[in-house]
């Protein structure tokens, strides 16, 4: 696996997955009262792994709470239904697991050592700042763990820690990318330009055209606009039409005022340059006509070392969210996933009650 992530996309993109994969500490929240009871069954299985009842109700009841935070205290099982919050919580936990697995196959679960020694140095089993291990066994059988069960839940979170470590050091930001980060973030353009909204031209259309005679029409009228713009805008003639300069912009200025937004648009236009004639660029509701005024350059000797930090930090985020979305796709489409829709969609049978209005 390690070796075909190499060869597909190569290390720098491979690194980014660091910052994107939440692998959620695997004994998260495992401490509270009643969270070791265990159901008959289980909400599904990833590659013949379960997936308990336990394990998904006590994720599904975190992640009840956070909604709690969002929505002032309180949320509806018609709520969670509209959210499909059952779905996503199984999802989450099916990709951990999957991933998980990579990582052991890769051979990157540790050593007996490494978990004891990562046991007897936690927070929460100390006294008197040493371990102590009659508190170590009775934390663990208030919450139904066994020593044997709970060194296997530690030795999946140092694997996955080490799995991560691992990707970070297939990490490559290079100087030629920030530097490029940095000239699309500072490089400035000014435009002149006219907006015509589609909706303000099909009243002049009309009334009883059909849609698709209304929709040949509109491609006309639009037609007939461009021949007066473009020329004016290019020589400074008079237009009809409201003429506006916009503020300094930046590739990164998604919206300018009164237009909305133009990320569709971004590219092309600041592909623009000063002097040459005015473009015509559609909109989702409206045509952009532009015309490039002045421009101010990115010298890459005026960035800091905190301005080249910044840009790497953003790039990596980039890499990171790019390659989540097909490695993971790629990845969930390969894993063998079955769930209990009695336990994930509809909520029956789990052994952990779930939260709602409380």
């Amino acid at each position: 696996m390690i070796g075909v992530m190499r060869s597909k996309w190569g290390p720098a993109v491979i690194g980014g997955v660091i910052g994107v994969i939440t692998l959620v500490f695997v004994f998260y929240g495992i401490f509270v009262p009643g969270s070791g009871s265990r159901g008959p069954g289980v909400a599904g299985e990833v590659n013949g792994e379960t997936i308990s009842y336990t394990e998904f109700s006590r994720a599904l009841n975190q992640r009840i709470e956070f909604f709690k935070g969002l929505m002032g205290g309180k949320v509806s099982e018609a709520q969670l239904e509209q959210f499909r919050v059952g779905e996503s919580v199984f999802n989450d936990l099916a990709q951990r697991k999957v991933f998980g697995q990579i990582a052991k196959r890769e051979g990157f679960y540790p050593s007996s050592q490494e978990i004891l020694d990562e046991i007897l140095k936690q927070d929460v089993f100390q006294k008197d700042g040493r371990f102590d291990k009659t508190l170590y066994r009775n934390l663990l059988q208030a919450n139904a763990l066994t020593p044997v069960r709970y060194e296997e839940m530690v030795g999946r979170e140092l694997m996955d820690r080490k799995f991560r470590e691992f990707l970070v050091s297939l990490v490559q930001i290079t100087p030629v990318e920030v530097d490029r980060e940095l000239r699309i973030a500072r490089e400035k353009r000014k435009f002149k330009y006219v907006y015509v909204d589609h909706e303000s031209v099909r009243k002049l259309l009309p009334k009883d055209l059909k849609p698709e005679e209304q929709s040949a029409k509109l491609d006309e009228k639009v037609a007939e606009i461009e021949k007066q713009v473009i020329p004016a805008l290019s020589s400074g003639g008079a237009i009809k039409y409201p003429v506006k300069t916009s503020d300094w912009l930046t590739a990164r200025s998604n919206v300018i005022p009164g237009v909305g937004s133009v990320a569709s648009i971004q590219n092309d236009l600041f592909a623009l340059k000063k002097g040459a004639a005015a473009q015509r660029f559609a909109l989702p509701g409206g045509t952009f006509f532009a015309l490039a005024l002045s421009s101010e350059q990115f010298n890459p000797s005026s960035a800091s070392a905190k301005d080249r930090q910044d840009a790497r930090a953003k790039l990596l985020g980039e890499k990171q969210n790019d390659f989540f979305r097909r490695f993971t796709s790629a990845l969930m489409k390969e894993a063998k996933i079955s769930r209990n829709e009695e336990v994930v969609s509809r909520g029956k049978g789990s052994s952990v009650p779930v939260s709602f209005d409380q």
